[in-house]
């Protein structure tokens, strides 16, 4: 049983990097697509993480607060990635 732990983590850690690839070209052929509503949702993953970088207080542990702080700094930075590069 303890050999198969290894084993599942890498084929874990193998598919999040593939569904990371994947997202990454989704993310990439939607700016082809329709670059106008891209910049918008570029604009509400800034916008939502300077609300959620604003608030003092939040009903979830601190954790919790780095832990969302660090998911909307990740989606944001995936958008303005793409932004900046198909402008380019």
């Amino acid at each position: 049983m303890r050999e198969d732990i290894p084993a599942s983590r890498r084929d874990l850690i193998a598919r999040v990097a593939t569904l990371e690839l994947l997202i990454s070209d989704l993310i990439d052929l939607l700016w082809r697509v329709d670059p106008a509503a891209m910049e918008q949702l570029a604009r509400e993953a800034s916008h939502d993480l300077e609300i959620q970088n604003s608030r003092t207080v939040l009903a979830a542990g601190e954790h919790q607060r780095e832990r969302l702080y660090g998911v909307l700094q990740e989606r944001r930075r995936k958008l303005e990635h793409r932004r900046t590069s198909a402008h380019a």
